[in-house]
């Protein structure tokens, strides 16, 4: 059976350039700036490879390589780009030495030799995968602290496919030996080539659209549970998580505990050195006590300035110690902002039981909290008070 390149070559720039326009328009529509732009520019590039390549036919050998090349190695930088400018501040990202470089190796290879169609082809092979390799890297992520999502799978495995079609190319180069001299390219080895390239850009747009669709996704989720400025858990968080922390005391038997926390004179920050100050003073706040607590404890934004802090497993002497240590690392250090230190202190009420069996119950443990802390601000703040409460479910 002979092979229709031309149709194969159409074939392929329909099905890229049909993926270039959503994406570009979802990127521009959505004010995406995630990569997305980058990668749809690079399918476009990817798509007008494809008719370049088809010069040859018409005689136009020499600019058909070179054009060839270039569209196809900026295509592997631009989509390696994408996913670093994806993932920025979250992964190790290659450096932009190690991602341009195999390009103008590449396009080294091409000028040098030109004319020796054998040796030309094979190194290109050779270097395209090197950029391949690199695509796979960056879409694995060294680095990674959260779980791999399906979109980065896709992703992952649509890269390795086409590290892994070069490596055959490259064996299939130095093995062929019935080259077709309008091509200058073996033809099974083209078709091979092609093929896999329209699935790789299939499965790789897919799972870098998918991996975008994901953070969205986690985004919304993060901003119904978190508070916007200090990142802590909000109070919608708060009551969906509650009674679950109530349900393990009462199976453990174990008491749960409660902390108040507030910051003294906050409205006198505000007005003494403005709003800006007192978000910082918040942050920092929010920082410190969250480093002071267990990875097992809850700590949620309560409101204004307070904050919420619950205590799996923890008795009244251990919640004790913890406020304590909390409050003297508030007390420790000034808040920096614009260059001056800002003086905080807070007050903390703490209350423990064990929960009863009723949304109630826990509530009645956060109001003990709640009036613990109002007696360490009549005690005269910059202090730790606890309301005794019945060890037996409440």
């Amino acid at each position: 059976m002979t092979l229709d390149l031309v149709t194969l070559l159409a074939a392929v720039t329909a099905a890229t350039i049909s993926l270039a326009i959503p994406v570009l328009f979802v990127a521009w529509r959505a004010r995406v700036h995630h990569g997305l732009t980058l990668w749809g520019l690079g399918l476009v590039l990817n798509s007008l490879s494809y008719p370049v390549f088809g010069l040859r036919a018409w005689g136009w050998t020499d600019l058909s390589i070179v054009l060839t090349n270039l569209l196809t190695s900026l295509t592997l930088v631009l989509h390696t780009q994408a996913i670093a400018s994806f993932q920025r501040e979250r992964v190790q990202t290659l450096s932009q030495w190690a991602v341009w470089s195999p390009m103008a190796l590449n396009m080294v290879v091409v000028a040098v030799f030109l004319h020796d169609d054998l040796l030309r082809n094979t190194l290109v092979a050779a270097t395209q995968g090197l950029m391949a390799f690199m695509l796979l890297r960056q879409a694995w992520g060294p680095g990674l602290l959260e779980r791999r999502l399906t979109g980065r799978w896709v992703l992952i495995g649509g890269a390795a496919m086409l590290f892994g079609a070069l490596v055959c190319r490259t064996l299939f180069m130095v093995l062929a030996s019935d080259w077709d001299p309008r091509y200058n390219v073996p033809s099974h080895v083209q078709a091979f080539t092609y093929f896999i390239v329209m699935a790789v850009v299939l499965i790789n747009s897919m799972g870098f659209v998918l991996m975008q669709m994901e953070r969205a996704i986690e985004q919304q989720r993060s901003l119904a549970t978190h508070d916007a400025l200090t990142g802590l858990y909000n109070r919608a968080a708060l009551q969906d998580l509650l009674p679950m922390y109530g349900a393990q005391a009462r199976r453990r038997g174990t008491p749960l505990a409660f902390l108040m926390l507030d910051i003294d004179h906050f409205k006198q920050v505000n007005d003494e050195h403005g709003h800006l100050a007192g978000d910082q003073v918040l942050k920092e706040v929010a920082n410190r006590v969250r480093h002071g607590m267990r990875q097992s404890d809850f700590l949620a934004r309560f409101g204004g300035e307070e904050f919420l802090a619950v205590l799996p497993a923890t008795d009244g002497a251990g919640a004790l110690v913890l406020a304590e240590k909390i409050r003297q690392s508030i007390e420790a250090e000034p808040v920096r902002f614009q260059e001056q230190g800002i003086a905080i202190t807070i007050s903390v009420g703490v209350s423990f039981g064990i929960p009863g069996e009723s949304a109630k119950s826990l509530e009645e443990l956060i109001a003990h909290s709640d009036q613990a802390l109002y007696a360490a601000k009549s005690g005269g703040r910059n202090c730790v008070r606890l309301n005794s409460v019945p060890s037996q479910p409440v």
